[in-house]
Parts: structure tokens; C-alpha cells; sequence
């Protein structure tokens, strides 16, 4: 049955003709509509062809028969002559180089758009032509989501949750459509005229967000969790390059303000944000634990850009960006506050253990100083500073052989210091060890003050508090 559904559809490729002259076809092709037709086409064969080496129900069969009745069968007849016909595996192959160049070229076509849309904008003086809208990522939102046939309906949804299925320049082609898509409406001077497209589109990412983004998530897992359902896994997930693709189209999803928030619910952190924290930033493949801890700092901090800055004194523009800004900062750091143990005390402190790599430690830092000084965070800083827990780690990090880790935990040491409501068991481990730290301190990146003017003055001013500490007579 699985052998018959494929080859029904590996036959319709027998008459395209070959693949170069498929593909001749298909860079020239200009109907967006048409292409993403045959790539519903393309991934349907190579969603049905059955895996290497699997044992179809009728090659089955003919093997229990010829178990049983090896005596009474009649000798096999001679082999047909060769058949000028291809053969599956070489109409599968073609399936899979029409898959390639008809993705490739709707990314192209989406990407000449907005470059002469671009031109088009800088040419009206940077005025925005309302009139407009951008007909090939219409088109190609449209036709890949909200088409009538079964086969292109949630397609590109589809290919992103099959990417370990897809060639590797499908794979990136699909994750560069999706991520377009989402953030065409939020990136270039133009973005405006791109808004209606990402808008729509960030609303059918939320509409399935429980299958999509789950499969992102798990696209991560370098462990070989399998990114596509069991019945039709024909490849490991958790190859870096997908690793990577996922990380970028979450990072994109997480630039819409609803998609964002519905994340950061706490009804998701433990599938969709936790995973990160515990598994996926200590993988010890680098780029895969940097890509990690990238999304996990534009999940902890909102920090991912929006909108472009306003140009020409546009400030209906600023106040859409500053009004995005204070959306994302709020959901952040009320997850931060709401979820502050399970992700500062239970989840960064593990990342900030000496048992975590260089790279982990590094950028956790850098993250945690981040959240710490965004006003934003003040309840957050407030609780992080008052344990005496949290300052030892830091204290153990600023003599790191690393400088620059000792640079970065002393960006969080310094706001303890600072603190101008330090509690007792604070001040006394600060007092007990205040020579010996004033001694580390004098010489801690010394040829840096002589180019960092501001970090001369932070230190010189941390050293001089630490010289007037005393501790609080009972």
C-alpha cells in the first residue's frame, strides 16, 4: 500500500521530462501560485516513497510464499529486458532537485520584490505608497496557508515541521520563507508596506502555535528526538544545520508580541522554554549551544528588534516602536518575576556552575546582567542581589581564569555593591572579605582603564565603597 501511494506519485514525474529541463522551467517561472503547487507535488513524493531497506506489504507476502511453497513453485521466469523508463529511485531524486529549485526560486522572488520595493521607497523620498500591496508575498502567504486544496493547505507549516525530509538547501529555503513571512512587516525602511503580510502571517503561526512551535522546540533536541511524527521519520532530527534553522525561525516567531506572550504562559514554559535553560545551551556542539543561549536571551529579555527606526522624523513610526518595546519588557519581566526561582535560582545558577563550558558561563552572564539592569527587572535585581547565595557564585566567577568572564561577572558584582539596602548576611561577606577583594580589584583588568574610561570609574567607585563598608552594630 505505502510502495503504491508513492509510486503513484513519483509517476507524475515521468512526464515533466528530466530534471534540468524541470529546472530550466522553474527558474524562469514567475507564478508563485503555480510553484508552490509543484512543491506540494514534490513533498507529498517524498513524504510517501518508503525508507531505505523497509519491506512493503506485497514484498512481504511474496517472501511468505515462497517460504511455503519453494517446492511447487515453477522456476522464476527469465528478468523483463531494461526499461528505458526511470526508475523510482531516479524520479524520486528528481522529486527532490524540483523540491530544491522551486522553494530557491520563491525565495528569490520574495527577496527581488522587497529590493525593488526598497528602491521604489527611497525614490518617493522615503514615503510610504499605502496604495500598494506587495503582490508576491501576498501570493505566496496565501497560496502556502489559506489555498482550497488539500495539498497546499498548511504546507509551508508542513515542510518546516519535515525539515529533516527536505534536501539541504530545501530545509534552508523553507526556514527563509518562514522567516520572511513573520518579519518582512517589522525589518527595513519599507516594513510598512510588508505590515499587513507579517501580521496575517504571525496570526496563522498563533493559530498553531501548539504543533508548530512544539516542533521548533524539539528541532533542537541533538539527542535524536524525532522532529517528525514516527510514522514518517526517515532522518535523524537534531542535525546541527536544523538545530539552526529552528532557532531562527523561533527567534522570528518570538518578534510577535502575541506569539511571545503565549510562550512565556506558564502553561507552555515547562515545554517550549525550560528545555533551553536545561539541555539545549550545555549541547556541546558550540554553535548549537550559542544559537541556544540567543534564544534564550531574546526570551528572557524581549530584546529582539521590531520595527525599523524611524526615518525623516516619521513619529508615528517611534511611538509604534516604543509602544512594541514596552510590550515585550512587560511580558518579559513579569515571567522573570513570576517565574523567578525556576528559571534565576534553579536554571542561570546552573548555567553560572563550573561544571557548565566557557561559552555558557560567558554568555549567561552577559544575560543575567542584561535582566539585572533593565528597569524593567527592578523587583528581579532586587531579589537577585539580596541573596548572599547569588554573591558568593559571583564572587567564585570574578576569579575566573578567564578575563572575560572575571570582566562580566564584575558587571554583576558591581550592582551588589551598589546596592544601597544591602541585607546583613550581604554586607557581611562583602565586610569579611572587603581587603582582600579590594586588592583583587586594583588590579583586575588594569590595561583596560587606560581605553574604558567608564569601566575606570565603575571600578574605582566600587573599590571606594567597599573601603567604607562597615558592618550594622546590633
Amino acid at each position: 500500500m505505502l510502495e503504491n501511494q508513492a509510486f503513484g506519485w513519483l509517476k507524475t514525474a515521468i512526464t515533466r521530462g528530466t530534471s534540468s529541463s524541470a529546472n530550466t522551467s522553474i527558474e524562469n517561472c514567475t507564478d508563485v501560485t503555480l510553484l508552490i503547487s509543484g512543491v506540494a507535488s514534490d513533498f507529498e513524493a517524498l513524504r510517501h516513497f518508503p525508507p531505505a531497506g523497509q519491506v512493503t506489504p506485497s514484498t512481504g507476502e511474496a517472501a511468505c510464499r515462497a517460504s511455503h511453497d519453494n517446492e511447487q513453485q515453477p522456476p522464476p521466469p527469465p528478468p523483463p529486458p531494461p526499461s528505458s523508463s526511470p526508475s523510482p529511485t531516479d524520479i524520486l531524486e528528481t522529486h527532490r532537485q524540483d523540491l530544491t529549485a522551486r522553494l530557491d526560486r520563491i525565495k528569490t522572488l520574495l527577496y527581488e520584490e522587497r529590493s525593488s520595493s526598497s528602491a521604489a521607497y527611497a525614490a518617493r523620498g522615503n514615503c510610504t505608497n499605502y496604495n500598494w500591496i506587495p503582490p508576491v508575498a501576498t501570493s505566496t502567504f496565501q497560496s502556502f496557508v489559506s489555498s482550497s486544496s488539500s495539498t497546499t493547505t498548511h504546507l509551508l507549516s508542513d515542510l518546516v515541521q519535515n525539515l529533516p525530509l527536505l534536501p539541504f538547501e530545501a530545509r534552508k529555503s523553507s526556514a527563509a520563507i518562514f522567516n520572511y513571512l513573520l518579519v518582512c512587516g517589522m525589518d527595513g525602511s519599507d516594513a510598512r508596506q510588508f505590515a499587513g503580510v507579517s501580521t496575517a502571517f504571525g496570526g496563522y503561526v498563533l493559530d498553531r502555535a501548539e504543533i508548530l512551535l512544539g516542533s521548533l522546540v524539539r528541532g533542537h533536541d541533538g539527542r535524536g528526538g524525532p522532529l517528525l511524527s514516527s510514522s514518517s521519520s526517515t532522518a535523524a532530527a537534531g542535525s546541527v544545520d536544523i538545530t539552526l534553522l529552528c532557532g531562527s525561525m523561533l527567534r522570528s516567531c518570538l518578534r510577535h508580541v502575541e506569539i511571545y506572550r503565549w510562550i512565556l504562559a506558564d502553561s507552555q514554559c515547562q515545554r517550549l522554554v525550560y528545555p533551553f535553560l536545561e539541555v539545549f545551551v550545555h549541547d556541546p556542539n558550540f554553535d548549537v549551544s550559542s544559537d541556544a543561549l540567543e534564544t534564550v536571551r531574546v526570551m528572557l529579555t524581549g530584546s529582539a528588534p521590531a520595527l525599523p527606526p524611524p526615518e525623516g522624523g516619521n513619529e508615528l513610526l517611534s511611538a509604534e516602536e516604543e509602544q512594541y518595546r514596552r510590550n515585550v519588557e512587560s511580558i518579559a519581566s513579569e515571567f522573570l518575576a513570576r517565574k523567578y526561582y525556576e528559571v534565576i535560582d534553579e536554571r542561570i545558577n546552573q548555567c553560572l556552575s563550573s561544571e557548565s563550558n566557557y561559552m555558557t558561563r560567558r554568555m549567561t552572564l552577559q544575560l543575567l546582567s542584561t535582566i539585572l539592569l533593565n528597569r524593567s527587572n527592578y523587583n528581579v535585581m532586587i531579589r537577585y542581589i539580596s541573596s548572599s547565595q547569588n554573591l558568593v557564585t559571583i564572587l567564585c566567577l570574578l576569579r575566573d581564569p578567564s578575563p572575560h568572564i572575571t570582566l562580566d561577572a564584575f558587571q554583576v558584582f558591581k550592582i551588589f555593591v551598589a546596592n544601597p539596602a544591602k541585607p546583613p548576611e550581604v554586607i557581611k561577606i562583602l565586610f569579611d572579605n572587603k581587603v582582600k577583594l579590594v586588592k583583587y580589584l586594583e588590579g583586575l583588568h588594569k590595561e583596560r582603564e587606560k581605553s574604558d574610561e567608564q569601566f575606570r570609574d565603575e571600578k574605582g567607585l566600587v573599590i571606594g565603597t567597599l573601603e567604607e563598608l562597615e558592618l550594622e552594630e546590633r
